[in-house]
């Protein structure tokens, strides 16, 4: 049986066989070659952050989404507000659009 001295003797021996870990030829070379050529991403200019596929599409369903609200407010929400009117007949009269124009003339 093995006692605590003769274990740690035979670990510490142990520790002077091993060897040292080689890497492989130019390893670090091209290890620096290949962390130079890649770019992390937030070194990427503004533009080439805003023109990817996700923000582009949430831009572009907003904008529908405005569009088919407008269009839906338009079509369906015929009356026009007495504000509203009042600038139109105002425009109407400054212009004189209320006396209309014989074209054969």
């Amino acid at each position: 049986m093995h006692t605590e001295h003769q274990h740690n003797t035979d670990f510490l021996d142990s520790l002077q066989k091993i060897e040292r870990a080689k890497a492989p030829d130019f390893f670090q070379t091209r290890l620096m070659a290949r962390l130079e050529k890649e770019v992390l991403p937030q070194q990427f200019p503004l533009w080439q952050r805003v023109l990817k596929p996700v923000p582009v599409l949430a831009l572009l369903g907003c904008l529908v989404i405005l569009n088919l609200y407008t269009l839906g407010d338009m079509f369906f929400n015929k009356t026009i507000p007495e504000k509203q009117e009042e600038n139109i007949a105002g425009f109407a009269s400054e212009y004189n659009l209320f006396n209309t124009v014989d074209a054969d003339n």
